[in-house]
């Protein structure tokens, strides 16, 4: 089988239900709280397109591509309790309801 597309792992947590626009939008206002030295990771929100429904939001503290062809090993994916509570602050400050449990989500790339 041949791996012609992208893939990228996100350190993050989906959030269900979530509506994309307002997600940005608070994690805007997270960044201006935060200042330009901010001592906490940075999460970055990502949609993720497909066939099966509408688009889901993911918000994340770190991404990895994998290039056409790549691979590399799972170990290379370790946990990160830093970027667990920046991810966590992060849901929390947007508004999601539900607690997360952040994690490498693996992401198939359409853009």
């Amino acid at each position: 089988m041949s791996l012609d597309h992208s893939f990228l792992a996100v350190y993050g947590a989906e959030l269900p239900g979530a509506n994309w626009e307002h997600v940005d939008g608070r994690l805007e206002d997270l960044r201006r709280t935060q200042g330009p030295a901010g001592d906490t990771e940075d999460v970055q929100l990502f949609t993720v397109l497909g066939d099966r429904g509408p688009s889901r939001v993911v918000i994340g503290a770190a991404v990895v591509g994998f290039a056409p062809g790549s691979c590399k090993s799972v170990r290379d994916f370790i946990p990160s309790l830093e970027r667990d509570e920046a991810v966590r602050r992060a849901a929390e400050f947007v508004g999601h309801a539900e607690p997360v449990e952040p994690g490498w989500l693996f992401v198939y790339d359409l853009r």
